[in-house]
Formats: C-alpha cells, sequence, structure tokens
C-alpha cells in the first residue's frame, strides 16, 4: 500500500492510489493510461517524433475516448489515430512553475521564496494536486504499480500515431490504467467542458490538517521560504559561496537561524533611541516610564506589525 507519510495510513483500495485501478484491463487501451517508453515505442517515435525521445518525457498517457480504441471481433479500433499525451517530471514541473510566476527566483540551485507569496505558491500546489490545474493531469507516486515518482501529464503536448499501425505497440507499454472516475475526469479535461467530475480525492483519506501539513511539506521541500530580509542575508552568503550552505536543508536551516526584527520592534528602537538622544532636563526614570507606557499599548502593536 502506497503511503504519503507513516502517520497518515491511508487506504482507499487495499493496493493502490484511488486515483488508479488494481486490476487494469491489460488487453486493450483506454483513455488515461500510461505507457511506457518501450524500445517498440521508441523506434516508433523516433521514425514520426523524434524530439520525444528527450529524456524529459518519461512516459505518456492515452488521451483518445475509450470508446473509440475498443475493437471487436478482432477489427480495428473506430478512431484512425491514438492521441498521447507526454508525461514529465512534476517536481521539475512546479520548480520552473514557480520561478516563472514569480512566487520564486532560483539562486545557485537553490529555490528562494519570499513568506508573502507562500500562499499563492500553495494554492498553485493544492490545484495540482486536485487536479484542477488546466492543461495538466497530476499523477501520485504508487510504489505498488512501480511508479516511484510523482508525474505531470501535460494535455496540450501531445502527437498522435496510426491506429491501425501502432496500437499493438501502445498496448504493449501499457503500464497501468486509471479508475473509471478519474478516466471520467481527465475527459473532462481534455475537452474543456463546463461542470465538475466528481471524483474520490485526499478529503477522502485525511483531514484538513493533514492535507495542509502534507501540501506545505511538499512546498517547503523544493522552496526556502523566509522573510523579505532573511532571504537578502541568504543571497549575499550564497554571493560569496559559503562554506556553510551546500544543499536544500543547509539552506534552510542557515535562513530559520536569521532573526529579523518585526516592524513594531524596529519601531520600538527608533522611538527608544530618540528618547536615550532627547534632552537631558528629563530625568532618565520619566524616559523609561514613557517609554514602557508606548510599548505596553497593544493597539499600537496591533497597527505596526
Amino acid at each position: 500500500m502506497s503511503l504519503m507519510e507513516e502517520k497518515y495510513k491511508y487506504s482507499i483500495d487495499t493496493n493502490i492510489h484511488f486515483t488508479y485501478k488494481a486490476d487494469a484491463d491489460m488487453k486493450s487501451l483506454c483513455q488515461g493510461d500510461v505507457l511506457n517508453i518501450t524500445e517498440e515505442l521508441a523506434e516508433v517515435l523516433r521514425n514520426v517524433h523524434p524530439y520525444f525521445l528527450n529524456g524529459q518525457y518519461r512516459y505518456f498517457m492515452v488521451l483518445s475516448q475509450s470508446c473509440d480504441l475498443v475493437r471487436r471481433d478482432g477489427k480495428n479500433c473506430k478512431t484512425p489515430y491514438i492521441t498521447l499525451a507526454a508525461i514529465r517530471s512534476y517536481d521539475s514541473f512546479v520548480e520552473k512553475t514557480l520561478v516563472k510566476e514569480k512566487f520564486a527566483e532560483n539562486v545557485s540551485g537553490l529555490l528562494l521564496m519570499d513568506e508573502k507569496k507562500k500562499e499563492k505558491a500553495y494554492q498553485l500546489i493544492e490545484r495540482i494536486y486536485n487536479n484542477t490545474e488546466p492543461e495538466y493531469f497530476f499523477l501520485y507516486k504508487e510504489d505498488a504499480l512501480d511508479f516511484p515518482e510523482s508525474m505531470i501529464t501535460y494535455l496540450k503536448v501531445s502527437i498522435a500515431l496510426k491506429s491501425q499501425e501502432h496500437y499493438d505497440k501502445c498496448l504493449a507499454a501499457k503500464k497501468m490504467e486509471l479508475s473509471d472516475e478519474f478516466k471520467a475526469k481527465l475527459g473532462w479535461l481534455v475537452g474543456n467542458m463546463y461542470s465538475r467530475v466528481g471524483t474520490a480525492d485526499w478529503e477522502g483519506i485525511m483531514t484538513a490538517q493533514e492535507r495542509k501539513e502534507m501540501l506545505n511539506n511538499d512546498l517547503e521541500s523544493k522552496c526556502i521560504i523566509g522573510s523579505k530580509d532573511q532571504l537578502k542575508i541568504l543571497k549575499a552568503e550564497l554571493a560569496k559561496k559559503s562554506e556553510m550552505i551546500h544543499n536544500h536543508e543547509e539552506a534552510a536551516s542557515f535562513v530559520s537561524d536569521i532573526y529579523v526584527q518585526t516592524k513594531y520592534e524596529k519601531a520600538m528602537s527608533i522611538i527608544e533611541e530618540i528618547f536615550q538622544t532627547s534632552s537631558k532636563k528629563i530625568p532618565k526614570e520619566e524616559k523609561e516610564i514613557l517609554l514602557n507606557k508606548i510599548k505596553s499599548r497593544t493597539t499600537l502593536k496591533t497597527l505596526i506589525s
């Protein structure tokens, strides 16, 4: 059984994640089937779509409708072409998207994110997991199906193969099959329909707090998140090629150890400096009493924070 983390211990199916079928039909192609790039399929690509032999393309997904792929009585299927969409690394996709949307920046190979951008980045991750991000279809990792890394299907990056010539080669490359409800969801995404397809989702296997923790962990595993001032100090350290920072974990630890005054603390420091340098005719004790009264005003702290 696949686990998000040991503590979650979810089980929609006794064997695999709810996105996939436990008993895939390996005798026919269906919409949503994930295909390995076998030697036979690679040879086809080499002849008609050599670009897709690039290592970034890890698998392919069948986009053609299941009803058009049925072969009855040994005859060819209804559709003359089988449409396949490219599947690439989820980690790579998220990292590039975070940079593209200006939620994060790449500095010396590390993704740095201003904590003010975290909420929007979190919402992006959430949409991906829920398969509501247009033009993409998320495939969660599943060890039981020898699918150890989460992937993203690029629905608009597709190719067409002649079904009469290449059906059997695609079928032989079939790795796993979507559950029926996720086939419907894929069909909705591909067809750009305006009604929502009901599917099993993360709410069925985790509490709201567990889902939030899962998505935050995913985001924080990719980005160094801190305040603008903290990231400024980190950038300076990276520019010096510091011996203290060699990887993501060390950079995250470095940022967490940086103490930066809040706006309120900075304001109080300025006020205190003014008091200390003001007229010597005012007794020090009176200055301290007045300063303490200012600091005790919670409304002031609320306004400045």
